[in-house]
């Protein structure tokens, strides 16, 4: 049975993760013999969910994007780990990030999303495959979200845009 898909909370920033996902399809700037992320010979999942994400405004740690080995991407499949800014739900929307089994990908519209396979950006059906039912959902949620970014200086974030609405420190 289909996870039905409710747009009643989409937002700009959310649009956007989906289409600048999109944009990236068949890409292969994220095999495993690239740079980017944590480097050759490992897997850029959580670099192409950060880069897509950061690209449309919604936060997402260095840690999530750059970690070395790439130990965080199972933090996308666990309910049980704070991602700051995202939070687990129930219903998938276009700019979701949905992940199963360690792999993180971009819900772009029913029942179909776009992550890295196989070293290629695709449009697949990824999080909503027979026998990933249990798949965790992320949505952007930043509301009031603090970061430490430099030393004692923190960010706050808008909760409707993504958009950096405060700086001290």
């Amino acid at each position: 049975m289909p996870v039905p898909i409710r747009k009643d909370s989409e937002s700009p920033v959310h649009r956007n993760i989906a289409k600048i996902a999109q944009l990236k399809v068949g890409s292969q700037d994220y095999s495993e013999d690239k740079e980017k992320g944590p480097g050759p010979g490992h897997p850029k999942h959580n670099t192409f969910v950060g880069e897509v994400c950061l690209s449309a405004g919604a936060y997402v740690s260095r840690r999530m994007i750059n970690e070395i080995p790439p130990v965080c991407t199972g933090d996308w499949s666990d309910r049980g780990t704070t991602i700051p800014g995202w939070n687990v739900v129930v219903y998938p929307q276009p700019g979701d990030i949905i992940a199963y089994n360690g792999v993180p990908a971009v819900v772009v519209t029913h029942n179909t999303s776009v992550t890295v396979l196989d070293g290629v950006v695709k449009e697949t059906n990824w999080g909503f495959r027979l026998g990933h039912e249990n798949a965790v959902v992320r949505r952007f949620m930043p509301k009031n979200i603090h970061v430490n970014v430099v030393g004692p200086k923190r960010v706050r974030f808008s909760q409707r845009s993504g958009e950096i609405i405060a700086a001290s420190g």
